[in-house]
């Protein structure tokens, strides 16, 4: 990614991570719509409720091996491919402890984050049993995430595209199997999530071992090394404390959101399945800038970053507007897959999901600025400071859900997201612009060992 024009390099890199991102939406949509028509509106509420708690731990782990391979992707960049090795195999020791740490503590910890949360009673054991299985396989969960953001850093973003649509397809064969033929309920919805992603990270294991012999390791390559270590937690964990920090928000919010009732958490729950839907384009422009921003970084090309990122900007500003337009006008019509036309209490629920829609998808172009400046500064090295911005859409959400949900019940829930995401726009710009000045101060001639020293 550091040769050529950036738009249309950043366009073939994004295409395939923005389908892969899809599918592994279609995972969740696919659960919700045979869990609401198959078994019923309570069950599938209660597997919204869990998205919350979910996004707690995952995202965690999304963001932990994201940011794992920003340092890989821009010793690739810089072309030193032994350096590049050596940290994958310090992300790999990293990955082996996190995942015993995160299974441990999902395992304690789910049922009493549930409760605290306000889970409806009626949902409560069915919430559990989906969660708890799904926490169980948080290893594979990293290993196929892990893989990913390796051949993600090293250019190749449709190979785990691949990967995803088999998963996907599979993901969806077992959840008929499992909740129509077995009727294991809530909990066979939990094992096809993760049985997939098993094969998902099997595949990638086996594809990178064939075919990309720059990532074999060379004798004295696989050592451990405090300093590496370190270099991937500086980039890893904030990352990860982003998304969170995000979570943590989102948990007070739905704990708020859980004390309307059971149509509202429904409401809430299909609203946030479209918003995600509509926000994966987003969300890949984002990861696809992060890979940018890292590679040219490592190449020194300070000029081919600043124009990546105009780039990013006006072409997430274009999405936003059309996403904003499908879900004012068609976002009820989504909702009514999952369920069907007959469900109980659905024109209800439908009258919170139109208020929730229509004041989200009014502000996408504010949710898109966030991605595209989020990722572009944590591709440039700059991790910890953007948990910064996290800590502002975690303050938005935990003053709305205190003070506001109770004195104006669903309409401040309606809000809630989008004063989130210009606070943490106003944060990130900020960070953006002292960034920048910072980089453009080194002289061009010494800008590529700069960034090499600092590396």
């Amino acid at each position: 990614m550091t040769k050529g024009k950036p738009v249309p390099i950043i366009i073939r890199f994004c295409v395939p991570v923005l389908l892969g991102s899809l599918f592994q939406q279609v995972y969740n949509i696919t659960d919700a719509i045979i869990v609401g028509r198959f078994i019923g509106m309570d069950e599938m509420g209660a597997i919204f409720s869990t998205g919350a708690i979910n996004f707690l731990v995952i995202g965690f782990v999304l963001g932990l091996t994201a940011g794992f391979s920003i340092p890989i992707a821009q010793a690739f960049g810089a072309g030193d491919v032994s350096e590049m090795r050596k940290r994958v195999a310090n992300a790999f020791y990293l990955c082996a402890m996190f995942a015993v740490v995160l299974t441990t503590l999902t395992m304690v910890f789910t049922r009493p984050l549930l409760k605290l949360m306000e889970t409806p009673t009626e949902t409560f054991d069915h919430a559990f049993d989906y969660i708890i299985v799904l926490f169980g396989g948080i290893t594979v969960i990293i290993l196929y995430n892990i893989f990913a953001g390796l051949l993600r850093a090293l250019g190749d973003s449709k190979t785990p595209l691949y990967f995803l649509i088999i998963s996907c397809v599979l993901n969806i064969i077992l959840d008929l199997v499992f909740i129509i033929v077995l009727e294991m309920g809530t909990m066979g919805v939990g094992f096809a999530t993760v049985i997939a992603q098993t094969v998902s990270a099997a595949l990638c294991a086996v594809y990178i071992r064939i075919n990309y012999p720059v990532l074999r390791f060379k004798k004295g390559e696989t050592a451990f090394s405090k300093e590496r270590c370190g270099k991937l937690l500086i980039n890893g964990v904030p990352m990860a404390l982003q998304f969170s920090i995000t979570a943590v928000g989102s948990i007070i919010l739905q704990r708020a959101v859980n004390m309307l009732g059971v149509v509202a958490v429904s409401a809430v729950g299909m609203s946030s399945r479209i918003q995600v839907l509509m926000m994966q384009p987003m969300e890949a422009l984002g990861i696809t800038m992060a890979t940018f921003c890292a590679q040219n970084l490592g190449a020194g090309k300070l000029h081919r970053i600043k124009s990546g990122i105009k780039s990013g900007l006006l072409m997430v500003s274009g999405y936003s507007v059309i996403a904003g337009l499908v879900v004012i006008f068609l976002g009820r019509y989504i909702a009514i897959a999952f369920v069907g036309s007959d469900a109980p209490n659905l024109d209800e629920a439908l009258v919170y999901l139109n208020r929730f829609l229509l004041v989200n998808g009014s502000l996408y172009c504010v949710l898109g600025v966030l991605f595209i400046l989020r990722n572009s500064v944590q591709g440039l090295g700059y991790s910890l400071v953007t948990v910064l911005a996290g800590v502002s859409e975690l303050i938005a959400r935990a003053v709305i859900a205190w003070v506001f949900v109770p004195r104006f019940g669903f309409d401040a829930i309606a809000f809630a997201n989008p004063i989130a995401w210009f606070l943490a726009d106003v944060m990130l710009i900020i960070i953006f612009v002292v960034m920048m000045k910072r980089l453009s101060k080194i002289p061009r001639r010494d800008f590529k060992e700069a960034i090499r020293k600092k590396r």
